[in-house]
């Protein structure tokens, strides 16, 4: 084997450039370094610092090494969220800085021009000479051209076309030539003093006002949504509309009628975001949930069979879903960084929202079981291998398997989303003991609720109602299986915080205290009750506690006799 140069830099630190016989028996990550490292000698002296965010991490990592070795000190960057790239984009952007960045958008419309609208807007200042946006494709193709007076729109002088498909090695090489040529187009603008760089788009001046404006709607919109006022949202996201129908929009202001429960309106603008997104599974989940609402808003006047046609829509749609995530799948089987942590999160969303238990419909609800195990066992798998699952979707999941039965996973995932913030305690909780009261587990239910009201959460009331009737409905369950003595202990734990018409649950631990022939203590409870409410034996709902009637006279008499 031919010994390898001890020293591969001359005296001035840059790389010798050997032979080009030796040059082409050396692997691509030692070859580039040595061959670009004085050809790039005028970029390294105005960019010292090269950022670098790629979709596909190899070559992130490929490129920073190269680069390293070239004499650049390069930042590899990890997949981000939208805003908090935008964040660092401004950041990224000073004065000296170099970003080389390949934005692909996942599922959405969203993508590089979009981006940079939004980086002008939270950053008007922000200037982009030194980006180069990456994009895989012909440069001859029409719409990589249009691209062009766009991108110069934003005084960006320089973009990347890199061949789609390419080996890793053969993408290096590319990129290092494109550089070179960046090189090139520097030292003759440093030495004309003139900027050339890529056609600007005509209407540059009038685009951003546009945008500024959808861009204000939406927001005020989406804060209108977050705090329940649902028709001034809609209203916001209406007029975004009217600026041109979009994506986003349209699911936003679907989200609004949904809230507002104008389920047919929700139900049109998620259709025609069906049609402007064809591949992502989201509208169809979103649709399918509104239809399995519509199941129950049916069957419950009793128009069983128009409930039924729902079923069918939106069971359709929740597999046309299921079918869209599939293609994701199979389409990034070797990028599988683009994917989302759980492809499956919309229709998770659905299911967990669309509940048509108790409605008469055996079969139906048979059939959304089986559809809603399947998700769960794909959930399963994907969760295991993500690291970034939000606690919305967590939560979603945990209650879809409260739903069928697999409590003690269910509490297991609750307890770990509201360890790493207590302020997931209440959509938690509640939604575990909502499923758990569902099922018939009252026990437990009425256990979760207590633990819940000893936080500090919001809708205390709320919950204080809830906990209270679970806790009913688990004594009496108690007292009807004769254990009377535990019955006892959970009409006094619900009373103890306090809750709203709590004479009733002190008849209620009367007549529980007359079947352990506790006299003594059912008379005081009863006192205590009549003490809160003197005409609490006057009405007809006092009629089930006919015993305690009987009681109330006993207490008198003897009151009589211990006055005379």
């Amino acid at each position: 084997m031919a010994e390898q140069p001890k020293d591969p830099k001359t005296a001035s630190g840059r790389l010798k450039v050997p032979s080009s016989d030796l040059l082409k028996n050396l692997p691509v990550k030692q070859r580039l370094p040595m061959l670009y490292s004085q050809k790039l000698e005028y970029l390294r002296e105005t960019y010292k610092h090269i950022y670098i965010k790629f979709e596909t991490a190899g070559i992130t990592t490929d490129l920073t090494d190269v680069l390293a070795k070239t004499g650049f000190l390069p930042h590899p960057q990890p997949e981000q969220k939208i805003k908090v790239l935008i964040h660092n984009i401004i950041k990224w952007l000073d004065p000296g800085n170099l970003l080389i960045l390949h934005f692909r958008p996942k599922f959405t419309e969203f993508n590089v021009v979009n981006l940079l609208r939004e980086i002008k807007l939270a950053a008007p200042t922000c200037r982009f000479e030194g980006l180069i946006p990456v994009f895989f494709g012909a440069v001859s193709s029409t719409k990589q051209m249009e691209l062009y007076k766009h991108l110069g729109a934003f005084g960006i002088r320089y973009v990347l076309f890199l061949t789609p498909g390419a080996s890793p090695d053969h993408t290096l090489q590319e990129i290092m030539e494109e550089l070179e040529k960046f090189n090139g187009m520097l030292q003759a603008q440093n030495s004309t003093g003139k900027v050339s760089g890529l056609d600007l788009a005509d209407d540059y001046e009038e685009e951003p006002l546009k945008v500024r404006n959808y861009k204000k709607l939406v927001e005020m919109g989406e804060a209108a949504l977050a705090n329940g006022k649902y028709e001034e949202a809609i209203g916001l996201f209406s007029q975004a509309i009217e600026l041109g129908p979009n994506y986003d929009a349209l699911m936003d202001r679907g989200d609004a009628y949904y809230k507002a429960r104008k389920y047919m309106q929700a139900l049109a603008d998620y259709r025609e975001a069906a049609r402007l997104a064809k591949t992502a599974p989201t509208p169809h989940a979103k649709i399918g949930e509104c239809c399995l609402v519509l199941v129950a808003a049916t069957a419950k006047p009793g128009d069983t069979a128009k409930a039924k046609q729902w079923f069918a829509d939106g069971m359709m749609h929740l597999r046309q879903a299921a079918e869209q995530v599939i293609k994701m799948e199979d389409g990034n089987m070797q990028t599988p960084e683009y994917l989302p942590p759980i492809p499956y999160a919309p229709i998770l969303a659905a299911l967990a929202a669309a509940d048509i238990r108790g409605l008469g419909l055996a079969a139906e609800e048979e059939d959304l079981a089986a559809f809603a195990r399947m998700a769960l066992e794909k959930i399963r798998e994907r969760r295991e291998m993500a690291s970034d699952v939000s606690a919305e979707t967590r939560i979603e999941e945990a209650i879809l398997m409260a739903r069928y039965g697999h409590y003690r996973e269910a509490e297991k995932i609750f307890r770990e989303v509201i360890a790493e913030d207590v302020e997931h305690a209440g959509p938690a909780f509640n939604n575990f003991a909502v499923e758990l009261r569902k099922n018939g587990q009252y026990g437990k239910a009425f256990e979760i609720y207590c633990e819940l009201l000893r936080l500090e959460i919001p809708d205390r009331e709320i919950v204080m109602e809830n906990m209270k009737n679970a806790g009913l409905l688990h004594a009496a369950a108690l007292n009807k299986s004769g254990r009377m003595d535990e019955a006892a202990d959970v009409y006094r734990a619900v009373l103890a915080f306090h809750p709203a018409e709590r004479e009733w649950i002190l008849c209620d631990l009367a007549l529980t205290h007359l079947s352990l022939d506790d006299r003594a203590q059912a008379s005081l409870t009863l006192m205590e009750a009549l003490y809160i409410n003197p005409k609490l034996m006057e009405g007809p709902r006092f009629e089930p506690y006919g015993q305690l009637t009987a009681l109330r006279d006993e207490m008198m008499n003897k009151l009589k006799e211990s006055a005379g």
